[in-house]
């Protein structure tokens, strides 16, 4: 399908209509007026379903129940767990008001069929969470990573020069003018370059999530544990713990990360959650190379399992900014780069060509958005540390308004669309395994 270009700038670049941040098709005062008085579900107990239930009690309404058959009959987040059969046994379409909030593409039609012929009816009393508001923001609440990783920018020589983390009182600012922006931001990732608990405040921003009613996710290497207790009492919804490999090849893809820090982590978040009660989830991103699709991730599963944690398993990539600059500008890649091409289970270029296949695509994450670096200033891209929207205009003087105009108006995304860059770091696969051999396929 020819995807519909637009000039929208006099300097002659004709930019891709699918490369702006949209408006949500239902408003937020419009959604809260459908919603008052009614009885709110939500189906699935994932970040998003999390955040909407805690954000719409923030605005004075109840969510009924959760719908996820995994929890059924337990309460999750304050909020009661039903069997999605067993409500649409009890629909009451005069009163009721359903978000399917799953991610998985098969499962999210499937429900939004079944919805649709059970009386309900789309932008009324049946809604996405896209549907109401098309953001997904970010607050990197620490600049600095303590680990060097050959994959990530973080891991080129001086990436920590002039970057710091972000206080309790800055991220305060940062949260209130977003929430007075984003009224239904379902959810909050605390983590985009730096290792969030080398913050010494993190506990407190966790806690500041929960008082102003925005469920958070943060990625951590698990390398440095001196905050990881409180950090965890805070009780953030979602932890991602990212993973390359068992022992040696662990300490490979986490360039100066030590595996039996890693493994001491996970094993320290399983016992605080356990024994004071916590409701959060983990989740292992495991990262996929050519020589860790065995033992080792036989191993990783079976640990999660042992845990209570969920796996997902993803393809490795490097980072795509530098990717950016070689598709685009021609720039060679880093050397440390190019050396963890050598595990990858598709190289750079292989990868790069698959991706021109698939240029016409929509992006993955061009609704991560606005993604506020530790001082304050905006990206472009969630996935890449240049540019900074409007040269660097600090996010708390700049309205949200502007912040989108001055993105939409710029011919980044449409240069790394049309190279397809915006689909090198789609990293969801699945694995096929036939008579003990194990192929990773790209979704």
């Amino acid at each position: 399908m020819q995807i519909p270009l637009k000039v929208i700038q006099s300097s002659g670049m004709v930019l891709r209509d699918d490369a702006k941040i949209e408006s949500a098709p239902v408003s937020s005062d419009d959604f809260l007026k459908l919603a008052a008085g009614k009885r709110i579900f939500l189906l699935s107990v994932n970040l998003e379903g999390i955040g909407l239930s805690r954000r719409l009690s923030a605005l004075g309404m109840k969510v009924a129940a959760f719908l996820d058959s995994r929890f059924a009959g337990q309460k999750r987040h304050g909020v009661d767990v039903i069997d999605p059969n067993q409500y649409f046994q009890m629909l009451d379409l005069n009163n009721d008001l359903l978000i399917i909030c799953t991610k998985d593409r098969q499962w999210k039609r499937v429900f939004l069929e079944r919805a649709a012929n059970s009386g309900l009816q789309r932008y009324v009393n049946l809604f996405t969470p896209l549907d109401i508001c098309r953001f997904f923001p970010t607050i990197e609440i620490e600049g600095k990573c303590n680990l060097q990783c050959k994959t990530c920018d973080m891991g080129l020589p001086s990436a920590n020069k002039g970057r710091g983390h972000m206080s309790h009182g800055l991220f305060t600012e940062v949260l209130s003018k977003m929430l007075t922006e984003i009224p239904l931001m379902n959810s909050l990732a605390l983590y985009t370059w730096g290792e969030p608990l080398l913050n010494p405040d993190i506990a407190k921003i966790v806690r500041s999530c929960r008082e102003h009613g925005v469920a958070c996710e943060v990625s951590t290497n698990l390398d440095f544990h001196k905050y990881l207790d409180e950090f965890l009492l805070a009780e953030p919804d979602q932890i991602v713990a990212p993973c390359a490999g068992v022992g040696a090849r662990y300490e490979r893809g986490r360039t100066g990360g030590s595996w039996d820090n890693y493994l001491a982590g996970l094993y320290r978040i399983a016992e605080i959650k356990r024994k004071h009660n916590l409701d959060y989830n983990v989740r292992i991103m495991y990262h996929l190379y050519n020589d860790n699709l065995y033992e080792d991730l036989d191993y990783m599963l079976q640990l999660s399992k042992e845990l209570g944690f969920s796996l997902i398993p993803i393809v490795a990539h490097i980072f795509p900014g530098q990717v950016y600059q070689y598709a685009v500008n021609g720039q060679e890649i880093p050397e440390v780069m190019r050396q963890a091409s050598e595990h990858l289970i598709f190289s750079l270029d292989d990868q790069l060509a698959y991706c021109q296949t698939i240029k016409d695509s929509k992006c993955h994450i061009i609704n991560a958005f606005p993604t506020v670096t530790w001082d304050a200033k905006v990206l472009h891209c969630c996935n890449m540390q240049r540019p900074l929207v409007g040269g660097g205009v600090d996010f708390r003087q700049t309205s949200l308004e502007d912040l989108i105009a001055m993105r939409n108006g710029s011919p980044f995304c449409t240069k790394c669309m049309n190279h397809g860059v915006h689909r090198f770091f789609d990293v969801n696969v699945k694995i096929d395994e036939e008579s003990g051999d194990r192929r990773v396929v790209r979704l």
